[in-house]
């Protein structure tokens, strides 16, 4: 089973390449989100409370709802706050990848996509045959995240300022994909992707 690894800076359009790239690849495939992994972790009663004992009650807008909120405006933009999180967040998020991967391998699937937007700043702990970073400019990442998310820019740019520089991402990848374009130009280097990697 090939294990390919989608990362990048935020606002790049990873979901929009994972997506693309699904609708490419032969099946059996199987597709995990560290995104939605986070999401499902933050609404175990576990997890708030290892948050709680973590930040305090400030960190629940009510109980069993987590105050993503503060957590953008205190936790992100501080790096031991934000450390702390990440000792939260991490592990539970890290177990769930493991386990898809290994029902992917029982079930005899031919690829196993995940994409991991901190797949580097968390040490490239997820192993991975693969690791393509989508890219963007820095405006491109700011309007859309301001576009889709409904950040303001200062948000928009604590989130930026919290993970490595796009730069950093692209001297370490396998492959780039460039996403300041349209969604054809998307789709085009998708395909250019694919094509050569499954026939590997």
């Amino acid at each position: 089973m090939k294990s390919w690894v989608i990362t990048g800076g935020a606002g790049c359009g990873k979901s929009s390449l994972a997506r693309l790239l699904l609708q490419q690849l032969p099946e059996p495939s199987r597709f995990f989100s560290a995104d939605l992994a986070v999401a499902e972790v933050m609404k175990e009663e576990a997890t708030m409370q290892k948050l709680v004992a973590a930040f305090g009650t400030q960190v629940l807008v009510k109980p069993g709802e987590v105050n993503r909120q503060w957590l953008r405006d205190v936790v992100l933009p501080d790096e031991g706050l934000r450390s702390r999180l990440e000792g939260v967040l991490h592990p539970p998020v890290l177990a769930a990848l493991e386990l898809a991967r290994k029902a992917a391998e029982k079930e005899g699937v031919n690829l196993f996509l995940a994409e991991i937007p901190l797949h580097y700043e968390i040490g490239g702990t997820v192993s991975a045959d693969f690791v393509i970073v989508v890219a963007s400019s820095r405006s491109v990442q700011v309007r859309r995240m301001m576009e889709t998310r409904g950040l303001d820019e200062q948000t928009v740019q604590k989130f930026l300022e919290a993970q490595w520089p796009i730069e950093a991402k692209v001297e370490r990848a396998d492959a780039v994909i460039w996403n300041d374009g349209s969604l054809t130009s998307l789709e085009a280097q998708v395909l250019t992707l694919a094509s050569p990697l499954l026939q590997a």
